[in-house]
């Protein structure tokens, strides 16, 4: 079956509401362990809790192994089909919390800062890290990628991608990596940043269907991934690795799913 983008919002989102607000690192505020019942669901990014296993923890996580609409993705730049999906940022500076968990660092907001996508507005709840980039462009891995997780009122998901590139210092990413603890540690330390700092100036982008990147890896999330990089510096990264450590999934089979541009 292939996929039109423009119609693939409208798309129930089965269990999005509940479910996918249970994936660490994908989704603002959840930092405690996902669990069936009492028993915690405990997941990594390597060994015999890795990305291949994902799909094993538990019945709530079989789309890790079984789904067909997976993400991250490796997007090739040949022409693909044009969209324009009206995309709008409603970003300003708003108070947010930078967060470190054990499998990145995060920062929640609780105000209004959103962006529309067809016509429909999502709100930003968090936006997060990977390193090294989860998403690949011909084949490229960056050294890391922002995820900026946004929501509307019915549970349905977009995330903008930011991809990573060696570069100058940003002012914005210092003032959260200034606020990172020493140690790995569930920490809350407060900050103001408008996240339009975060995006590059050229928003022309690709777009599909996907899934959370993290267990339970549920589908029906809209990915929008930007085109231009933004610069990281070295010291940032080796600040993140020391910390956190290598927290990408794979990239996984594009199948029948097409990719939008615009």
């Amino acid at each position: 079956m292939r996929i039109r983008l423009g119609l693939s919002l409208g798309l129930s989102a089965l269990g999005v509401a509940g479910t996918l607000w249970a994936a660490e690192g994908d989704l603002a505020g959840l930092r405690a362990p996902m669990s069936i019942g009492s028993a915690p669901i405990v997941w990594q990014y390597d060994g015999d809790q890795g990305p291949s296993h994902w799909g094993e923890i538990a019945p709530t996580t079989a789309s890790c192994e079984k789904g067909t609409h997976q993400s991250p993705i490796n997007i090739r730049t040949a022409p693909h089909h044009q969209s324009h999906d009206g995309l709008l940022v409603h970003y300003t500076a708003a108070p947010g919390h930078v967060v470190t968990s054990h499998h990145t660092i995060e920062v929640d907001f609780q105000s209004g800062e959103s962006l529309e996508v067809l016509g429909r507005t999502y709100t930003l709840k968090e936006f997060h890290f990977h390193e090294p980039s989860e998403h690949q462009l011909n084949g490229r891995t960056y050294p890391m990628e922002a995820h900026l997780v946004h929501r509307d009122e019915t549970g349905h998901l977009v995330v903008l991608a930011v991809l990573m590139d060696l570069g100058n210092e940003s002012a914005s990413l210092s003032a959260v990596w200034d606020r990172i603890p020493s140690e790995k540690q569930d920490v809350v330390r407060d900050l103001l940043i408008d996240p339009q700092d975060l995006l590059p100036k050229d928003l022309h982008h690709y777009a599909y269907d996907g899934s959370l990147t993290t267990p339970p890896c549920t589908e029906g999330v809209h990915w929008i991934v930007l085109k231009e990089p933004i610069s990281i510096t070295s010291a940032h990264i080796e600040r993140f690795v020391s910390l956190i450590g290598h927290n990408a999934r794979p990239v996984q089979s594009l199948n029948e799913r097409e990719i939008d541009e615009e």
